[in-house]
């Protein structure tokens, strides 16, 4: 409930609190004056989070209006807090800022009312007690439950046409007819609507599986149950008790009739729909263990609750329909066994298209084109607008999907309705959403844990949950790109226009101040696919809005609009990176708050005004060219820096002040960091750094290489030499005990000083480019990559490279590009049993043969995963 906004309001509050906190504002005399009223808010915001922390608001059918409206008035008064404690804030800095070269914001006019604020928490603290009170009377009082039905999506993909489930049911049937005589768990995992029900009704109805038990049953649990009612469901399937006289049991009865009743046989219960490690609690202790190879299978949407019913168990990760199994699905339901003619076939494969491979999103728009007529145009212009169709059925198919956020956490749930912001069919970089995650105060600090780290757990979590899809993988196997289905993103528009949690905007032509007034109306976070931003002029006003990101390709900032930042004096993200601005604009030291700021410009020089950004978490400047960029001489005022990303090689100014005032002490993260060998004294000022990019320049008083091993934190980093013209092979090289990936380029290390890295506990990811190390022969030795997972070798001199299976015990993945001398790959890199695929390239004739060899080695041994692909000139391997 509004606890992202919550904390960072509490952090800008003790900013006007603190004597110390920010002398450039807090000399400011009516901060002074307010500084009284600024602490009685503060302790009132302190009161109502521990009173929302410590309190659970029942979210039952009956009361479920109560609760949004009461998480409404919440969020509305933590806002209206927020917007008075930033603006002054805002006010007090640009006043006392005299070094600024342009200061035309007017905010004297505004004139926020702090005791308003103050009275709007008074009054919805006490709208939570009553709603307390009132929860734990329920709880004494509780209403009688009913039994659970199955949901509008389990009847819908429980109809007779089936497709593209042959392989999945064969599987599982295998698995549940196998001879393990223990009691033998099983799980079913996938989205919403993807066919979990009726992929485990065919299984259990399946004339071997009838054959195999003596007794089935089958429960659906959903979200909202009792108990009780689970059990008389499973007892009326497996008994010939009659209904009535169950009901009339008491619990305790009940349960025991029912492990009677299984007690001896071969049983096979599906439990259907499971939400909680609560619900499996309930019920396991039901289902005796008689060594009679008994099973259960389970239906969910959440990897957890699989994993918690038996950990290591069997999972079943149910997948998307490919695109030719969606067109037969679309063609048997509308069609059934006539084909489809012709003249539809073309709009009709872009229809199937565009469900993304969702049985439910199929089965529903058959349906549609089932009762319409059956026109080309038609047709044509539901392809167009496949998701409003279906989120416009009135049956309500969309709700189905809406379960999955009934009990999803706050921070996740909010992480999840900003993926909803994403263009539609948007591959979404994970990168860049989770640094947005941490500027828009969605990361909750977790111990010592980063907070890139807390983002990525929140991340897998999603995934976990089938609300998020994995895009592309890093070649460590981490999540590089993830998207999001249709449909889900639609339900994220719709809770988001609800909650004024964002707003899409793809308008055109120019605004007026009253449309744009309207239209940005109590909106904390602005998505535009659209020329919007730049048609803004500086008299119009949206002090709610937090955030900015835009999408659209084809914008273009031309001088004249550098006032257009005026109307969002609060914002804290402002992603620009795809609007073209030839300049960083002046307005932008305006906006104190700014905690992301990416832009796209061909500036070489960044304004040492950006640097008083003191919020400022993460810096993102692309260009179009390489080039060189030398930092301000106050970039180290920037001392929230978590993430600086300029494509650009960039140098950092020496500093030769003996505190720790220079010292980046929250780095994560820099792309390009220009070095000499001789380095030491810049890297000890960035402790921290988990991930870095550098280009390291000759130092022309010493032959010297720079000693990585200082970060003990560094976990990726990437060398590049430029100017290096041969071997030196009186380099030192030191790395991190951390370090997880390693990439070298034109370093020309001699291959003896590859002990120096095939000792690294943890490095799992290894790529050597162009003449990274040079010679003609690798001999691996006896040491072993111990996590190496991914090796890559790319336009080397190398003509003979000696390992061992011994040497590479984890290996999944190898690349060998550009090797042209290269004689072969070493035979027992086949007897690696981890190893999945081989990359090599098609012009070198020899490592092709050998690598064919290994894949006939790898079949023979039964691993008819392995995959060996022969890349062409033009194709990349990252």
């Amino acid at each position: 409930m509004a606890n992202a906004g919550l904390d960072l309001l509490m952090d800008n509050l003790k900013k006007l609190i603190c004597y110390d906190s920010t002398p450039l504002i807090n000399n400011n005399p009516c901060v002074q004056d307010k500084r009284p009223r600024f602490q009685f808010l503060y302790q009132e915001l302190e009161s109502l989070r521990s009173f929302v922390l410590n309190m659970e608001i029942t979210k039952g059918p009956h009361d479920q209006e109560k609760t949004r409206n009461l998480e409404t008035r919440l969020r509305d008064v933590v806002e209206e807090a927020e917007d008075i404690v930033d603006l002054f804030l805002t006010r007090a800095f640009i006043r006392n800022n005299t070094s600024m070269t342009i200061c035309g914001a007017d905010v004297s006019c505004h004139h926020p009312n702090i005791d308003s604020a103050i009275e709007n928490i008074k009054s919805v603290k006490k709208e939570l007690m009553d709603t307390k009170t009132q929860s734990q009377s329920e709880v004494l009082h509780p209403t009688a439950g009913t039994l659970p039905s199955k949901s509008s999506c389990s009847a819908v993909l429980k109809e007779e046409v089936i497709v593209g489930l042959d392989d999945d049911s064969t599987v599982l049937v295998d698995r549940l007819t196998g001879n393990q005589k223990q009691l033998d768990i099983i799980s079913i995992v996938g989205m919403g609507g993807l066919g979990k029900t009726t992929l485990a009704t065919r299984v259990f109805n399946d004339p071997f599986i009838v054959y195999n038990f003596h007794a089935r049953a089958w429960v659906s649990v959903s979200q909202v149950y009792t108990k009780k009612d689970l059990l008389i469901s499973l007892l009326t399937s497996i008994s010939k008790l009659a209904l009535e006289n169950i009901k009339k049991l008491k619990g305790e009865k009940i349960s025991e009739l029912l492990y009677k009743s299984l007690k001896g046989k071969r049983y096979l219960i599906v439990i259907d729909d499971l939400w909680s490690a609560k619900a499996w609690d309930d019920l396991k202790m039901h289902f005796p263990n008689d060594n009679t190879r008994s099973r259960i299978l389970l239906t969910t949407r959440l990897s957890e609750i699989a994993f918690y019913a038996k950990p290591g168990g069997f999972t079943y990760n149910l997948q998307f329909l490919t695109k030719e199994e969606s067109w037969e699905l679309l063609c048997r339901k509308v069609f059934r066994e006539d084909g489809c003619p012709e003249r539809l076939i073309k709009p009709g494969i872009q229809i199937a298209k565009k469900c993304q491979g969702l049985p439910l999103a199929l089965v529903v728009i058959a349906g549609l084109l089932m009762k319409e007529e059956r026109s080309p145009e038609l047709w044509e212009k539901v392809a167009e607008s496949v998701i409003s169709y279906i989120v416009g059925d009135p049956k309500g198919y969309l709700d189905t999907l809406a379960l999955s956020l009934v009990h999803l956490p706050r921070h996740l749930r909010d992480c999840f309705l900003y993926v909803g912001g994403f263009p539609e069919d948007c591959t979404i970089p994970v990168r860049r959403l989770i640094w947005l995650w941490i500027a828009e105060g969605f990361i909750v600090e977790d111990g010592q844990k980063p907070l890139e780290e807390v983002a990525e757990d929140y991340l897998l979590d999603l995934v976990d949950r089938s609300l998020l899809i994995v895009a592309k993988r890093r070649s460590n196997g981490g999540i590089k790109a993830c998207r999001i289905h249709d449909l889900l993103r639609e339900l994220c528009l719709k809770k988001a226009r609800e909650e004024n949690f964002f707003m899409k905007t793809s308008m055109s032509g120019y605004l007026t101040s009253s449309k744009f007034i309207s239209c940005t109306d109590k909106q904390r976070r602005l998505f535009a696919e659209s020329n919007f931003f730049s048609e803004i002029s500086s008299d119009h006003s949206a002090p709610h809005i937090r955030s900015f990101v835009c999408f659209n390709k084809e914008w273009y900032f031309s001088l004249g609009v550098q006032r257009c930042f005026h109307p969002f004096l609060l914002v804290r993200v402002l992603d620009l990176q795809t609007v073209h601005t030839p300049t960083v604009p002046l307005a932008l030291e305006l906006l104190v708050h700014l905690r992301h700021l990416a832009l796209w410009s061909e500036v070489t020089r960044l304004p040492s005004s950006v640097c008083n950004l003191w919020n400022l978490q993460t810096l993102i400047l692309k260009e179009n060219y390489s080039g060189f960029m030398k930092l301000p001489e106050n970039i180290a005022n920037m001392v929230n820096l978590r993430h600086l990303w300029i494509e650009m090689i960039i140098s950092i100014p020496e500093t030769h002040n003996p505190t720790n005032s220079g010292v980046f002490f929250n780095l994560q993260t820099v792309s390009m960091l220009r070095l000499h060998g001789r380095a030491e004294s810049l890297l000890k000022r960035i402790p921290n750094i988990r991930k870095l990019g550098c280009a390291v320049y000759e130092d022309k008083k010493e032959d010297s290489f720079p000693s990585f091993g200082l970060l003990n934190h560094l976990e990726t980093l990437k060398v590049i030499q430029p100017e290096v013209k041969s071997l030196l092979s009186n380099k030192r090289i030191s790395f991190p005990a951390t370090l997880r990936k390693l990439t070298l380029s034109g370093c020309r290390f001699p291959w003896f000083d590859m002990s120096n890295i095939q000792w690294l506990p943890n490095l799992e990811v290894l790529k050597l480019l162009n003449y990274a190390f040079e010679g003609p022969l690798w001999d691996t030795g006896e040491g072993q990559f111990r996590q190496l997972k991914f090796l890559k070798l790319q336009n080397l001199d190398i003509q003979q490279w000696n390992a061992y299976s011994t040497s590479f015990p984890c290996l999944k993945r190898l690349v060998l590009l550009e090797c042209h001398y290269l004689k072969g790959i070493p035979d027992e890199v086949g007897e690696i049993h981890t190893l999945e695929t081989i990359d090599v390239d098609k012009r070198n004739h020899t490592v092709v043969k050998s690598a064919n060899k290994i894949q006939e080695e790898q079949h023979a041994m039964g691993n008819y995963e392995f995959k060996m692909n022969v890349i062409g000139f033009f194709t990349s391997i990252r």
